[in-house]
């Protein structure tokens, strides 16, 4: 009975010691949790712009804006059009039976049109700072024969 009693105000003790160094030490077991936990509403990955944007000095950044702000109708398309093309490529995967070449062109096509996004962003953001320094924004690159 003795020992039982020594072992109970052991565990009791232990545990007050644990819950009193917690506080003493000032870590909140909430705040490391979120700590460690993302924003659910926070995006995962930078959107296109975000590295023009981030580096872009004062005098850039109004043009910057309104050149994206003006190419936001096209930039949906094109996003749609490469969901889809993704949700296509996924399909040709799981096709039975399966078809190497059709999943082939299906990645094909993912990369075209990623390659399109990329390209039409990097001529919006050069042609923002072409213009917020007063020169001619370069000229588009000739499309490549497919």
């Amino acid at each position: 009975m003795i020992v039982l009693l020594i072992i109970s105000v052991s565990i009791n003790l232990l545990v007050a010691g644990m819950v009193l160094g917690q506080r003493l030490d000032g870590s909140n077991v909430v705040a490391r949790v979120n700590v460690n936990r993302p924003d659910p509403n926070a995006n995962p990955r930078p959107g296109p712009y975000d590295m023009f944007v981030k580096n872009a000095p004062e005098q850039v950044l109004p043009f910057l804006k309104d050149a994206i702000a003006a190419r936001q109708d096209l930039a949906q398309i094109q996003l749609q059009q490469l969901r889809d093309a993704r949700h296509e490529a996924v399909q040709r995967l799981k096709a039975q039976p399966f078809d190497p070449a059709a999943a082939s062109a299906a990645f094909a096509r993912v990369r075209s049109l990623i390659g399109e996004i990329q390209q039409g962003v990097h001529e919006t953001a050069l042609g923002a700072y072409a213009r917020a320094y007063g020169q001619t924004p370069p000229a588009t690159p000739p499309e490549k024969p497919q």
